[in-house]
């Protein structure tokens, strides 16, 4: 089979299209033939060599975490998944390889597709909304009448934040470019700032949370906007923020890994309309190498980018 694979750590010249053959499907794991596969951020910092501690120095490894797709084959202590089976799911960093015709997950990492949701709908929800979950429900806790500030609304996780937020009755303000300002304020938010106007939000608090998706709040700052109760979550773990923080005893450190168990209830959030992905390019798989560098290397389209297998 084909995938996109990288031969050593380093930028968008390591990555190649090549050909690799799975190995015998392990007993707890599914085989998914892909139909669509999310572009992450995380893709390309894996690749990059951020995580190298976890994913080591054996090459070439595949690219790639979130799919959507048809299970061809379930290890011998799978029960809940069979052959045809229309799924989404994501793979552990230490086993990237969703940009590719077949993948091979833990069955823990997947869940069944609903039949309203695109193969690209899906395969955009594993990783930002499995981090939205572990920020927004997890550590900030939202419940009818919390007020939560959102800083980085609009990107794929801020915008999956937004959505949980309001599904489980939060109050959420939140802060994104000049551009998104409109769109953010039709999904919800209210009020809505922009990223240089950080004393209108101050002022606006303070918050029962405060969730930055992006590191470009301070801990400081993010702490000062908080209720006496309050917390600031955070998905960027820097020694310095993370210090500061811990320091505080108001400040939480969450990755999707803490969400993922909760795919299931994210899938029919999904169902129901009340989780949504806003997809701005679909590209073929054959061209997974342009699209992938000019991802990373900006700009990037409005919304997520998605890679169609054959047979889309």
């Amino acid at each position: 089979m084909k995938r996109v694979q990288f031969g050593r750590y380093g930028g968008p010249e390591t990555m190649s299209l090549g050909e690799h053959t799975l190995p015998e499907l392990a007993p707890g794991r599914v085989r998914v033939r892909v139909r669509a596969a999310a572009i992450n951020p995380l893709d390309w910092k894996i690749r990059q060599g951020v995580m190298k501690i976890v994913t080591g120095r054996k090459f070439p490894q595949g690219m790639g975490s979130d799919f959507a797709g048809v299970v061809e084959q379930v290890g011998t202590d799978v029960t809940d998944f069979r052959a045809g089976d229309e799924v989404f799911g994501t793979v552990e960093i230490k086993k990237q390889g969703a940009f590719a015709e077949v993948v091979d997950a833990d069955a823990r990492l997947v869940v069944r597709k609903p039949a309203s949701l695109s193969f690209s709908e899906a395969a955009c929800i594993p990783i930002p909304a499995a981090t939205a979950w572990a920020a927004i429900v997890g550590a900030a806790r939202a419940q009818p009448g919390s007020r939560i500030f959102i800083n980085g609304c609009s990107g794929a996780v801020g915008s999956a934040a937004v959505q949980l937020a309001l599904a489980h009755g939060a109050h959420v303000s939140g802060s994104c470019g000049p551009a998104s300002v409109a769109s953010v304020r039709s999904a919800g938010v209210d009020p809505v700032f922009t990223y240089a106007d950080k004393a209108s939000f101050a002022s606006n608090g303070p918050y029962d949370a405060v969730f930055d998706t992006l590191g470009t709040l301070s801990v400081s700052d993010g702490l000062a906007l908080l209720t006496p109760k309050g917390r600031f979550v955070d998905i960027n773990p820097t020694p310095g923020r993370m210090l500061r923080g811990f320091v505080s005893g108001r400040y939480s450190m969450v990755f999707a890994t803490a969400g993922f168990k909760n795919l299931q209830e994210l899938a029919g959030l999904a169902n129901e309309g009340k989780l949504r992905s806003s997809i701005g390019l679909e590209a073929p798989f054959t061209d997974a190498l342009s699209i992938v560098k000019n991802a990373e290397l900006g700009p990037r389209p409005p919304g997520r980018i998605v890679l169609l297998m054959r047979g889309n």
